[in-house]
């Protein structure tokens, strides 16, 4: 639970990730890769990065989304391979509208890229409300099961986002809501 500035932190995580593709840790590479990495801050204006606005990075919180996201990819892509593979695929498409629940560029932009980079489903669009209300997801589905079931997997890597990249206040906030939702399912069953 470290706080770190975000520009300056993205700057430097930029840098690492070139020094870490070019395999040099060279004071050269250095150099270039902090050009490199003002270069794309500049071109690309980070969502939610603007100028010294602190954030929290945690990473354990992040290895375990990585982690949950990497099982969730080679599950999905077996499942893409025997539809692929199958002589007559059962494929139920649909489209799901899944609200978000934290109101945070970064963080619906993690979570929008993980179900694109995921097999089977992909981020049709993103609407953001201007009166600060959480956005919405719209998500196309190639093995629709229920709604439900949609919302649920893509609330489980809203809930892992935000423990690795959202601020104190948003995993507050989060947990509630998946508390009180816990109680709900409860109270129904």
């Amino acid at each position: 639970m470290t706080p770190t500035v975000r520009l300056p932190a993205l700057i430097i995580w930029l840098t690492l990730v070139w020094a870490f593709l070019w395999g040099d840790f060279g004071l050269a590479s250095l150099v270039a890769g902090v050009a490199v990495a003002l270069f794309i801050v500049w071109i690309g204006r980070p969502a939610d990065v603007h100028g010294m606005q602190l954030t929290s990075f945690h990473p354990l919180s992040a290895l375990v989304f990585i982690g949950y996201f990497s099982v969730q990819l080679v599950k999905s892509n077996l499942q893409v391979a025997w539809t692929v593979i199958s002589p007559r695929p059962d494929v139920h498409t649909a489209l799901v509208a899944v609200p978000m629940h934290v109101v945070s560029e970064g963080i619906v932009t993690v979570v929008a890229n993980a179900v694109t980079l995921t097999p089977g489903t992909l981020t049709v669009d993103v609407h953001e409300p201007d009166d600060g209300t959480p956005a919405v997801i719209y998500v196309h589905v190639l093995q629709f099961e229920d709604v439900e079931t949609v919302r649920a997997d893509v609330l489980q890597l809203e809930r892992l986002a935000v423990r690795a990249f959202g601020t104190k206040q948003q995993r507050h906030d989060l947990e509630e809501i998946v508390a009180a939702r816990a109680a709900r399912s409860e109270g129904a069953s």
